[in-house]
């Protein structure tokens, strides 16, 4: 019976431990844990409760830790980043991150970093003549950098692991942190860029699938030394050939650029354009498309450095047409259009942090803790994975079977994973009591003489 029980949910590595004090590590590993198990709204209140925090030392300590503890955030994203690459990366690959932002929404006075700004889920509200609708929303954003993944025999989807994130503000927000500079968004990423890139062993490369917002000249020029990017770009973009280099140099400063070339916009219009058909795995099927690729100098954006450009197209109209681009020339059309694919990985774990884990619960308004108290739902995300993947022999059997009418259902989604850890706190305790019990009794309910018999009643 032991055999088929998985070891219960919970954080025992030693890597930690040099992150904190013994008291602080053990409030560190109660709080993830306590996320994890907390089901509704994620609160630091809610979570004390959840596993009984309060019963063993003043709630206030729990609070003070999360505000004011002497602990750093990197310091835990970089272990915990180190632990996802030796256990999920297979050696001799690509480290493929995604980088991108969210909002987690807040309403309230004296939130720091709180404000008005761009929310991609919200709907366009209607704007002037002529113009376009905005999708605004109020709260806190975040840049995050996630670890792409495949579980080879758990899913055929890609899982973004967030390990790392930035603050991002407005300008015109009421409380601005005093302890940071304010930077853009593209800044903040190149930060979390430069900052992953130092945490990798020699040998090892790193690629990084970013959006639209991120590929601009500050990533793509500030970004490190071996660092591929791959990403979209405008149908509008100036591409310009490379340039030429005669065997003889004449007088004057050689050039830097070749001749201005036709727009994607253009080439979609062009009838005569030579299109290749390829099958690419996206979003978890195989699909069809046309492609062209060519290798280009995109100047604005990328400098002297030359990209490689893929221009796609669905033959069956399903999807829109794209226009990607990778530092990495020698990559392939379908490998630069499946690592662009596995980008929208990061959106399904900014939704599902945000409903199963509760990213955007927690009501706090100081610095330290806006910026700290979200990463726990992150980290929580993170290392839900790893335990069920590490555990997959015996935690598959803690996955409620599929409803009726959903018999096909193959894959394991992060909430049959979430379920599964919730489960290994009480299978254990379950299991050992009912191994105990012997001999069954028949419970007997005492009835009350002058109330009234409704068994008697009902048979009536």
């Amino acid at each position: 019976m032991k055999r088929n029980i998985p070891q219960r949910f919970g954080i025992d590595e030693i890597r930690f431990t040099n992150c904190f004090s013994a008291p602080s590590f053990r409030i560190f590993v109660l709080l993830v844990v306590g996320w994890v198990l907390t089901v509704g709204r994620h609160t630091l209140s809610q979570v004390i409760l959840t596993m009984e925090l309060h019963e063993f030392r003043h709630f206030a300590s729990i609070y003070r830790f999360v505000d004011k503890g002497s602990w750093a955030v990197d310091w835990i994203s970089r272990c915990l980043f180190l632990i996802m690459v030796e256990t999920l990366v297979a050696e001799g690959l690509d480290v493929l991150a995604v980088l991108d932002d969210t909002l987690n929404k807040h309403r309230g006075p004296e939130i720091c970093g709180a404000g008005w700004q761009h929310d991609g889920s919200a709907p366009k509200r209607p704007g002037k003549k002529g113009e376009k609708g905005k999708q605004t929303g109020y709260g806190v954003c975040f840049v995050l950098m996630g670890l792409a993944i495949r579980l080879p025999g758990i899913s055929d989807r890609v899982f973004c692991l967030p390990y790392a994130a930035r603050l991002w503000w407005p300008k015109k927000t009421k409380v601005k942190p005093k302890g940071l500079p304010y930077k853009k968004k593209p800044q903040l990423g190149l930060e979390l860029m430069n900052m992953t890139h130092s945490w990798l062993e020699d040998g090892q490369r790193l690629r990084v699938i970013t959006d639209l917002a991120y590929c601009c000249e500050t990533v793509l020029k500030g970004r490190p030394s071996g660092v591929h990017v791959t990403g979209r770009m405008k149908p509008s973009s100036a591409l310009f050939a490379l340039p030429e280099h005669p065997a003889v140099r004449g007088r004057g400063r050689p050039r830097k650029k070749g001749d201005r070339l036709q727009t994607p916009a253009t080439m979609f219009a062009d009838p005569n354009l030579p299109w290749s058909a390829i099958k690419a795995l996206c979003y978890g099927k195989e699909i069809r498309l046309l492609v062209h690729q060519f290798t280009v100098l995109w100047y604005h954006s990328a400098g002297e450095e030359a990209v490689t450009v893929v221009v796609g197209r669905d033959p069956r109209g399903k999807y829109a047409d794209t226009v990607l681009f990778d530092t990495d020339v020698t990559a392939s059309a379908k490998e630069v259009v499946e690592r662009y694919a596995a980008r929208w990985s990061i959106e399904v774990t900014n939704r599902e942090t945000k409903q199963l884990l509760g990213a955007a619960h927690p009501q706090c308004r100081n610095e330290n803790a806006v910026i700290r108290t979200p990463m726990f739902a992150y980290w929580a995300y993170s290392f839900v994975v790893l335990w069920f993947v590490r555990q997959f022999s015996t935690a598959k059997h803690l996955v409620a079977q599929p409803a009726p009418w959903y018999r096909r259902k193959k894959n394991y989604t992060f909430s049959d994973m979430l379920a599964a850890a919730r489960r290994s706190h009480f299978c254990l305790g379950i299991s050992a009591k009912a191994g105990e019990i012997t001999v069954l009794r028949k419970n007997k309910q005492t009835r009350n003489a002058r109330g009234i018999d409704y068994t008697r009643i009902a048979k009536l």
